[in-house]
């Protein structure tokens, strides 16, 4: 279904998919934080039956010009979600951050940035064994080891970013949250 607003300020979009056991309902809630930099879309997918199998790509393209001149880096652990930052390369304190939090039956498969991500046949960037992290050509470089302790750092190039999620076949409801953040001084809050 198109997006709709609601009086609440939030957007939304339904609509259904082929599963394995038949037909899965999805709908997407978004909205931003009110005074906040943070914009969360809620995933929900429900089905009389199991899923089965069901892997989903969020992509997201992330443009800071010149486009080939930013930089990505992975962070997270312990207590905190899985997000990709992305960064402008002159100004490595500005960026924006995809990530995922609040799964219920649904687990994260990885998260995979590459060039020509956009080009892949269905399918294709969902290959556990290619959610691995950054196409090997960016190069990388140093995070702030003290904003983001052990985070792996990839770029100057541009980057496009998915993250694999597979929802519990067993399950007839799940959900996640996918989050954007602005991060205006290097740190996600």
């Amino acid at each position: 279904q198109h997006i709709h607003d609601r009086k609440d300020g939030r957007t939304v979009s339904a609509g259904e998919l082929w599963g394995q056991n038949g037909i899965i309902h999805w709908e997407i809630t978004s909205s931003t934080i009110p005074r906040t930099n943070w914009h969360v879309s809620t995933w929900t997918f429900s089905s009389a039956q199991a899923f089965g199998d069901v892997a989903l790509g969020i992509y997201a393209d992330i443009d800071i010009q010149p486009y080939t001149g930013f930089n990505g880096l992975i962070a997270g652990g312990q207590n905190h979600p899985n997000r990709l930052l992305i960064t402008d390369r002159e100004n490595p304190s500005e960026g924006i951050a995809l990530g995922v939090r609040a799964l219920k039956n649904a687990r994260l498969l990885g998260w995979v940035g590459s060039p020509d991500i956009y080009h892949g046949r269905n399918g294709e960037i969902l290959d556990e064994s290619i959610l691995t992290g950054a196409y090997s050509g960016w190069g990388s470089f140093r995070p702030d080891g003290g904003k983001y302790p052990g985070a792996a750092g990839y770029g100057p190039a541009d980057i496009a970013v998915a993250i694999g999620i597979e929802l519990k076949p067993s399950a007839k409801l799940a959900s996640f949250e996918i989050t954007l953040v602005g991060a205006p001084t290097g740190a996600i809050e």
